[in-house]
């Protein structure tokens, strides 16, 4: 068993500083080394969180014998080869969703860590805010009965800089899109088996602005989720909401971004809640969140077992994210599995 997990950043941007922040209040761990391009960046986080070794060559954080893992939180075209240089160096992988600009890279994460035998964690830190891990525990207890119906919507503003570069991976799809996805496949716990989507292109960015879609999962569930970077600003902070439908009653859970949870629950199963109730979970739920995927992570490098969000979990997220383009270029639902 690990005594204390040694930690390297590879990317020292903006959520580079989040995750070291994070890391922080994680026990049993540390910072030993970062790495970026930008050699101020680099040097600036070094400086802020007391790091004694930066580098612009993620090469050389790789090659440290006494880094146990890696954080990756680089650009997303950047993501699976960075994964897969960090598993042959023997590095346990902690990396910013969506992992992978595609299913077929994903697979390819996930088979080279495999073969190193190193834990491979997706940060897809929503599975760790108060208001869906409630939202979660209800539906895992049966609270509305069978679930039949889910309705969810993700989207904020017009991205800018690299997320809004198709070159590099950007779109609101693989930028807020897949957190969407992750949720519902996780909420109903069943294999997806049909994908319809439409998109709608930016004429001026040449990334997908605005997509809807619905899911058939193969225990019956249908799915419509909808995610946009065209809100204006008219509505602050953007919508977060997962709302599943059941035999029994009903669930919504509404994260406001940089505020509360809103829980709302009516079931016929549950005394408590036969009138529909309101519940608010209120506080910062930013650095939890991240600590919580983050002592997850830790905890699976010490324990020696698989994390809750594995490999396997991102690539089921991009194998939606796949066909939700490919139906929407050719007007037709996509069966699964896809292929190529």
């Amino acid at each position: 068993m690990v005594a204390e997990v040694r930690v390297g950043l590879i990317g020292c941007g903006y959520q580079g500083r989040v995750l070291s922040k994070a890391l922080t209040q994680v026990e049993k761990t540390k910072l030993v080394a970062v790495a970026d391009k930008n050699e101020a960046a680099a040097k600036h986080l070094a400086e802020m969180f007391k790091v004694e070794r930066s580098f612009t060559d993620y090469n050389d954080l790789l090659s440290m014998r006494d880094i146990d893992g890696v954080m990756i939180s680089v650009p997303h075209s950047l993501l699976a080869g960075m994964a897969m240089d960090s598993a042959n160096a023997d590095k346990h992988i902690f990396i910013e969703k969506p992992m992978a600009v595609n299913h077929l890279e994903a697979k390819q994460v996930i088979e080279t860590a495999e073969r190193r035998k190193v834990k491979l964690m997706v940060g897809y830190c929503l599975r760790y805010i108060p208001v869906r891990m409630a939202m979660k525990e209800l539906l895992a207890k049966g609270a509305i009965g069978e679930i039949d119906l889910v309705l969810g919507g993700k989207g904020g503003g017009q991205l800018t800089g690299w997320l809004a570069d198709a070159s590099i991976g950007g779109g609101i799809l693989l930028f807020l899109g897949v957190h969407l996805i992750d949720q519902v496949l996780w909420m109903v716990d069943s294999e997806v088996e049909r994908v319809f989507g439409e998109v709608n292109m930016s004429p001026t960015l040449g990334v997908d602005e605005t997509d809807v879609f619905t899911m058939r999962f193969k225990n019956g569930v249908l799915a419509n989720l909808s995610c946009s970077m065209c809100l204006g600003g008219a509505i602050e902070g953007g919508f977060d909401f997962v709302e599943v439908g059941g035999s029994e009653g009903s669930v919504r859970s509404d994260w406001i971004w940089c505020g509360d949870g809103i829980l709302k629950l009516q079931s016929k199963l549950l005394r408590h809640y036969s009138s529909p109730t309101t519940i608010r979970f209120q506080g910062d739920p930013l650095t939890p969140m991240y600590v919580g995927e983050l002592n997850e992570f830790v905890d699976a490098i010490i324990k020696d077992r698989e994390p809750a969000v594995r490999g396997e979990d991102g690539l089921r997220v991009l194998e939606i994210v796949d066909a939700v383009f490919r139906s929407g270029r050719t007007g037709q639902p996509l069966d699964f599995p896809m292929g190529g």
